[in-house]
């Protein structure tokens, strides 16, 4: 797990011990304070010292008595203490040690509560505020968070499909992850996409018509949807969350264009509860709140709409007309939709300009238009901050969201990709190479567009997916 590092409160327990005996052999301490010599902890840190002091020296020794409560728990995250600690005659202070053990188990941050409950004096008068608390933090991490996961079509039909894990910093691959954690043959055939929910990835599997539910951190496998014999998906493509659901786009029988649907999932129950009839090629889909946005791409065939989704009666509000064959949407930092429309391609005998639309989803109207040549047909729409990026003619391009006018120089040059993602700052690009070995995963340092890493992954990488840090 990645270190976290919680602030250890100490607070300074003081209170006057004060003797109601005439006797002078009895111990008469002065103010006890608690103290750590750190503020923060983790569980592979080893020995915490504890420090119990007095400002005065005493005569005989002092029996200090405590208790240790907390979420964390004795003789699993730290070994058990004693419950007393001896403050010799003479001494003004004396620490206890609290040992933690250094487990393997990947847990949240827990609490030692150390409270002075009596001492060998027993008409001391005990503080209200006598204790310290330390907060221990895990230094152990799940196997795949806090890095790219990187979906591989594989070949069709041959029912190699699979994930990549790539760590964050760009040192490790794992090919096959599905397959390795699982001790499986095949995740199945056509991995098109992969969505997140809470602590779930939803892997969807095109050719073998389901969808793969998995510990997103641990890629152990929870559940499966669907099927090559069930019903729930045909063509499945993508899939977005919203009102606690997943909508999963489906392109129905290529030779039906009236078929086309988006499938809901109950996601407590990993089951299709219903299905919503949309115009053909539902392709990207996106969520804003409760509302959901489906690219209306063609599928077997061309269209230029995005169809309008309302999440709380899962009915169609509108269809919204864009470009031909709208293949990106991105939300920006306002919570309007931009879409980008590659046009459709010369072998349709119907050529049409690649287009970029603004909507503003108050109102779910068009605001801006930016249209390509004829011969330009862009791609992988992506935002970071108020900046797009868009892949054309091999080429990266990068332009603010404020401009009406398309770019004409490119970030970077003498790309292949089939997919891109920008994540943090930096740009990922998949390169299928020939379709039929091991591809590529490229990385591009965005604040100077240089190189960072080139990394092999598997067959026909086609989706770039960033794991984060599982909240402790």
């Amino acid at each position: 797990m990645k270190l976290k590092h919680f602030m250890l409160t100490a607070a300074i327990a003081s209170f006057i011990l004060t003797s109601c005996s005439d006797d002078d052999d009895m111990p008469t301490p002065g103010t006890i304070g608690l103290s750590a010599t750190e503020d923060s902890y983790d569980e592979g840190e080893g020995t915490v010292g504890i420090t119990i002091s007095t400002t005065s020296v005493n005569a005989m020794d002092v029996t200090i008595n405590y208790e240790v409560t907390g979420t964390a728990t004795g003789g699993e995250d730290y070994q058990s203490l004693s419950g007393s600690v001896v403050l010799p005659a003479g001494e003004t202070s004396v620490q206890e040690s609290l040992i933690l053990i250094d487990d393997t188990e990947v847990e949240s941050s827990e609490e030692v509560i150390f409270t002075i409950t009596s001492t060998s004096n027993e008409e001391d008068i005990i503080g209200a505020n006598s204790s310290i608390v330390l907060t221990i933090t895990d230094n152990d991490s799940y196997p795949f968070e806090n890095g790219i996961l990187v979906s591989h079509e594989g070949n069709f039909m041959q029912g190699n499909a699979s994930i990549s894990f790539v760590s964050d910093d760009l040192t490790t691959v794992e090919n096959n992850i599905f397959k390795t954690v699982n001790d499986i043959d095949v995740l199945g055939d056509n991995a098109q996409s992969m969505s997140f929910y809470e602590d779930m990835a939803y892997i969807v599997m095109n050719g073998s018509q389901k969808v793969e539910v998995v510990s997103r951190y641990t890629f152990e496998s929870v559940a499966t949807i669907g099927g090559p014999s069930e019903t729930d998906f045909l063509n499945p493509r993508y899939m977005a969350i919203a009102n606690g659901k997943g909508y999963v786009t489906n392109w129905g029988d290529g030779s039906n264009p009236d078929d086309d649907y988006v499938a809901v999932i109950d996601l407590e129950t990993n089951a299709v509860e219903s299905t919503i009839s949309v115009p053909e090629g539902p392709e990207k889909i996106i969520a804003k709140d409760n509302t959901i946005y489906v690219a209306l791409q063609g599928g077997f065939n061309q269209n230029n709409g995005v169809t309008v989704i309302d999440a709380t009666t899962n009915t169609v509000t509108t269809t919204i007309a864009v470009g031909d064959r709208p293949n990106s949407m991105q939300l920006d930092a306002s919570g309007n939709l931009w879409v980008l429309s590659s046009g459709n391609p010369s072998w349709t005998s119907n050529e049409t300009a690649g287009q970029i639309d603004n909507i503003n989803t108050t109102d779910n109207t068009v605001t801006t238009t930016i249209n390509y040549a004829v011969t330009e047909h862009p791609g992988n729409l992506e935002i970071e901050g108020a900046t797009l990026y868009y892949y054309l003619g091999g080429s990266v391009y990068a332009m603010d969201a404020t401009m009406t006018v398309l770019p004409t120089t490119p970030e970077i040059e003498g790309l292949s990709f089939y997919d891109m993602a920008v994540i943090n700052g930096k740009l990922y690009g998949v390169d299928a190479k020939d379709f039929t070995s091991n591809g590529s995963l490229e990385v591009y340092d965005l604040s100077d567009n240089t190189l960072l890493a080139s990394k092999t992954v598997s067959i026909i990488p086609g989706g770039i997916y960033y794991n984060e840090a599982e909240e402790r």
